[in-house]
């Protein structure tokens, strides 16, 4: 009964913004994106263990009239969640490590593109608990490659529909070398996010570097409002950018404020495991971004600061990125 409530949800939600999107003239192509983040790049297989989302987004249009410096676009995405605590291994209700718990949602973003800013809201829905489906998705990726079977997930968080209404500004600061086969730029962004998942706001900076840099807004990890803002804005690119080919490599550091994280809370409305989570959360990003005509592949290493109380250590794991524009 909850999949065909949020299936109704989702499919309205769809066409509601397809209706806000429809007035204008297409500009340039859409594109799908896949991302993945996963610990297993870093040798390990604990806390944010595993993240996949795929995306469409539409080609961009022109906005009315009122605003003719402007470009919209809307995009679609699915995606999912995996969070365990440190040793899987255990059967018991490990109390001072975080909740094994899982999330499947479905998002819908409107982009609104200028020169040099660029602002997007999201809508998210999707289910936390066992229907999410995380349990059954690890331990089957573990019986094909690790031989160990996550023994805990009795105890995960139960079943709750959750959204969230979240808001995202990216702004250019400065940009070099743009007649130049070599250049940098300075991409600033802020945002926050209100729901029953998670309430937090976040601000950060990204510097990049390289040969053939694309006039986007950046490269971003799967965070409310970041992941299709680079492939929005790649489209805008001149017609003759699309057939060059580029490397550039990137340094992001961004800080959040969480108020609420159900993934570390516990569920709102019933009774769960629960751990005592920091206010305040970093993450260091290094990476790099290969584009070759229509195609694009991105790289990066993630630090990410403790998130609770009792973390034994920071967590690190990568992240990576392919999109085609078609």
């Amino acid at each position: 009964m909850k999949l065909k409530i949020l299936l109704l949800i989702f499919m309205g939600g769809f066409l509601l913004l397809s209706a806000v999107v429809q007035p204008g003239v297409a500009q340039n192509r859409g594109a799908f994106s896949f991302q993945l983040e996963n610990d297993v790049f870093a040798g390990t297989d604990k806390y944010y263990t595993h993240g996949v989302k795929l995306t469409w987004i539409s080609p961009d249009r022109m906005s009315h009239q009122s605003d003719p410096l402007s470009r919209r676009a809307i995009s679609v995405s699915f995606g999912q969640n995996i969070y365990t605590p440190y040793d899987i291994e255990r059967e018991d209700l490990i109390e001072d490590d975080r909740p094994y718990a899982g999330i499947s949602y479905f998002t819908m973003a409107l982009h609104r593109k200028r020169d040099q800013t660029m602002d997007t809201f999201e809508l998210l829905l999707g289910i936390v608990g066992p229907t999410s489906l995380a349990a059954e998705v690890q331990r089957f990726v573990h019986s094909l490659y690790r031989g160990t079977r996550p023994q805990g997930w009795h105890h995960q968080l139960k079943d709750e529909i959750v959204f969230n209404f979240c808001f995202d500004k990216k702004w250019r600061i400065f940009r070099s070398g743009e007649e130049k086969k070599i250049g940098y730029d300075l991409i600033g962004h802020v945002g926050g996010s209100l729901g029953t998942l998670m309430t937090a706001a976040a601000t950060g900076w990204q510097f990049r570097f390289g040969s053939n840099l694309p006039r986007d807004f950046g490269t971003f990890l799967l965070r409310p409002g970041g992941e299709s803002g680079a492939l929005f804005n790649e489209q805008a690119n001149h017609r003759a950018d699309a057939k060059r080919s580029g490397v550039h490599g990137y340094i992001y550091v961004v800080g959040h404020a969480v108020y609420r994280n159900i993934f570390l809370d516990g569920n709102t409305f019933s009774d769960s495991h629960r751990v005592d989570k920091y206010p305040f959360v970093g993450d260091i990003v290094l990476g790099f971004v290969i584009s070759q005509k229509r195609f694009k592949f991105s790289y990066a290493y993630v630090y990410r600061t403790k998130q609770f109380k009792t973390q034994a250590r920071p967590h690190i794991f990568g992240a990576i990125n392919i999109s085609y524009v078609y």
